[in-house]
């Protein structure tokens, strides 16, 4: 048998995608580029019967109706996706991008500054506190199926209090999900996607994946960031960390009971490491 290798990688399937920072990024670039993607999208609707009239009778315009929607929403995810790629290609054609080959390790990490955008691939893995996260909503979603609703009633509100700490209660929730590009990845890579951003289902969006992400804070030896809190949108106090760190030892105990091993650096993550904020990521 033969094989013949592809000579480069065209085909894109986008699973995570600031929209809204893509456009205003390419803007800020070449305003001319997105006026011209966002026009051929207005054509394109405007030359699909956009301006009819329905004078017939009702029955069947649900079925048109439905279809319009349809249109229109894979009409929206084209224009997106094609002002990310038309953004990748400004990004690599003015050289201002940063393109790891290999891990991203300490080495390239000492070279990375906020503010830079960065290509690399990775292995996205859910972060051990979100993993917990989903598999007690799983749960609680689930339990009364198999006869154990008076577990899940029981489990309920301490999910309340539990997605409060988490953060993933809030409207604007983050995923915290973990880059790996070596085994063991150092520095820790930390990659907060807002679920609005997500293109596909969370389980589709983890595994081998090409990660075009911004450095939003590069945290030194000295620098923790902790991944929950009990007040948000405040500067972490004292008083804080030391009821949090009161209750460790048996969130840590309860969790690895359940097979999610999470440690102590999992909660109060310390640097080296480096924050991205997600641009677009793509298989």
């Amino acid at each position: 048998m033969s094989f013949k290798a592809p000579k480069k990688a065209a085909f894109k399937q986008f699973v995570i995608l600031d929209a809204d920072g893509v456009v205003a990024a390419l803007s800020a670039i070449d305003g001319g580029q997105i006026d011209e993607i966002l026009t051929r999208s207005a054509e394109e609707r405007g030359g699909e019967g956009g301006g009819e009239i329905n004078l017939g009778p009702a029955k069947g315009r649900g079925k048109r109706n439905k279809s319009r929607r349809v249109e229109e929403e894979i009409r929206r995810a084209r224009t997106r996706h094609a002002t990310a790629a038309k953004l990748l290609e400004t990004l690599h054609e003015s050289e201002a991008i940063g393109i790891v080959e290999g891990a991203l390790d300490q080495s390239t990490a000492d070279q990375v500054e906020a503010g830079m955008v960065l290509e690399f691939r990775a292995e996205l893995r859910l972060h051990p506190l979100h993993q917990a996260d989903q598999m007690l909503r799983s749960f609680v979603d689930v339990a009364p199926k198999l006869g154990e609703k008076k577990a899940a009633a029981e489990l309920k509100p301490l999910l309340g209090l539990w997605s409060a700490l988490v953060g993933t209660d809030e409207a604007d929730a983050r995923v915290l999900i973990e880059p790996f590009t070596s085994e063991p990845q150092d520095p820790r890579l930390l990659l907060p996607v807002p679920r609005g951003d997500f293109e596909v289902e969370l389980e589709d969006i983890l595994g081998q994946v090409t990660v075009i992400a911004q450095v939003e804070r590069v945290l030194s030896l000295n620098d923790h960031h902790p991944t929950l809190r009990m007040l948000r949108g405040a500067p972490q106090t004292q008083f804080e960390r030391d009821a949090l760190e009161e209750g460790l030892p048996d969130m840590i105990d309860g969790l690895s009971e359940v097979g999610i091993p999470v440690s102590s650096d999992d909660v109060f993550i310390g640097g080296p490491a480096l924050i991205l904020r997600p641009i677009c990521v793509y298989r």
